[in-house]
């Protein structure tokens, strides 16, 4: 690690994370993914109810889109078990990345998501909704 910022270190940790997820994801219990982020909470900054939540949720999906559904299973409930903060912030950075990926949010979401960021004095996720949905005064494209 010598001459590695600490930034530089916990970038490195999150995207050994995402690798990890990737490779757990499908039938495992992902242990490599959880120690990972047990890791990124005590040395990274993160809170642990955030990154195990997010760890949680992605192993779910990927275990999903590998045709594992048990797995997906568990880990969903993995998931459930922290904090609703930590569920609800998780659930508006997934909307947040499938609008980006899509190039739109829904209204209700991007309303839902503005009323978290404030709740929350996350101004960088308003941001990134209204980066999203543009600049035309928080409307965004219709699909015709």
């Amino acid at each position: 690690m010598s001459g590695l910022s600490s930034g530089d270190y916990v970038t490195q940790q999150i995207k050994a994370l995402a690798r990890a997820v990737r490779r757990e994801g499908a039938g495992g219990v992902g242990t490599r993914s959880f120690q990972l982020a047990e890791h990124l909470a005590a040395e990274g900054g993160i809170h642990r109810g955030d990154i195990l939540t997010a760890t949680a949720t992605l192993l779910a999906m990927t275990a999903w889109c590998d045709g594992e559904a048990d797995a997906a299973c568990r880990f969903a409930a993995l998931a459930g078990e922290h904090d609703e903060e930590s569920r609800e912030l998780v659930t508006h950075l997934l909307r947040l990345e499938a609008g980006a990926d899509q190039g739109r949010l829904p209204q209700e979401q991007v309303e839902a998501l503005l009323e978290y960021a404030r709740r929350a004095r996350r101004g960088d996720l308003a941001k990134r909704a209204r980066a999203i949905t543009g600049s035309r005064g928080g409307r965004h494209r219709r699909d015709n």
